[in-house]
């Protein structure tokens, strides 16, 4: 067998998300489709992370195993080419066979985009998200500088997939205004309005995360920042027995973004 690292970007707007699922299309279906075009034999793919239905995707690294070898010097414009628009593969390079991605890496960032605005348009939501209730972006701060460090976050995860733990560390957590094309920059895939120059990010790197961990604090901070709940509040879930309380949806997934996967080497 060959082994490949393979460094892809995705618009994840109409897909039920990265992992292959029967009957759905889905970011790694289409990658399986396009690649047994262009290589014969059989191929298997494991990616590094899940993303949920509608999140995007700047980097993200799947491991491709296959029985025959492939180019990485001509494979890259073909590959491209038999992929969606929405897909695009960034680089391909040789690797062990025992490389596991999700397991190797040291952490994983995402950026959460949002404006903050009474009215949007349909093209102001394709790529950033809205909250419309005014907001105290002072208790906001306290919650995120309080995220940083080893937490328990069973208060701020969905249930449906298996953990030994749901205790992560969270390395990096910063809530600041961008220009959203600091962090998209001219890519093709992610087209913003001329008019959106400002949006606010929150930044976080961590060991690992919980399925749609990210959302639920988005939405915990929002409402915290709403003056639904207050910030001694949201802290006090961090570390708390598990509340089996609704106190929020979870944010919309077309803000969210998975940054980069970090590995010992980068």
């Amino acid at each position: 067998m060959h082994y490949y690292k393979v460094r892809i970007q995705y618009e994840g707007t109409n897909y039920a998300g990265l992992q292959w699922q029967n009957g759905l299309r889905t970011i790694q279906s289409e990658f399986n489709t396009a690649i047994s075009k262009l290589i014969d034999g059989k191929i298997t793919t494991m990616p590094a992370s899940r993303t949920d239905t509608g999140v995007h995707a700047i980097e993200q690294v799947i491991k491709v195993s296959s029985i025959n070898p492939i180019d990485t010097t001509s494979f890259l414009k073909p590959f491209n080419d038999l992929l969606p628009s929405e897909i695009r593969c960034l680089s391909i390079q040789t690797c062990l066979g025992s490389f596991k991605p999700s397991v190797e890496s040291t952490s994983k960032e995402y950026r959460y985009l949002f404006t903050n605005k009474t009215q949007t348009s349909k093209g102001d939501l394709q790529f950033v998200a809205n909250i419309a209730n005014k907001l105290n972006f002072e208790a906001m701060f306290t919650c995120v500088s309080a995220l940083e460090g080893e937490h328990d976050f069973c208060n701020f995860y969905s249930s449906g997939s298996n953990v030994k733990t749901t205790i992560r560390n969270i390395i990096k957590c910063e809530l600041t205004e961008i220009d959203p094309r600091e962090l998209l920059g001219d890519q093709e895939l992610f087209q913003l309005p001329g008019d959106l120059t400002l949006c606010y990010q929150l930044k976080i790197e961590a060991n690992g995360f919980l399925k749609q961990m990210i959302r639920h604090l988005v939405s915990a901070i929002w409402m915290v920042g709403s003056g639904k709940i207050s910030s001694e509040e949201f802290i006090s879930l961090l570390n708390s027995p598990k509340d089996n309380k609704q106190r929020w949806k979870v944010a919309t997934p077309n803000g969210l973004y998975l940054y980069r996967i970090n590995y010992p080497e980068s």
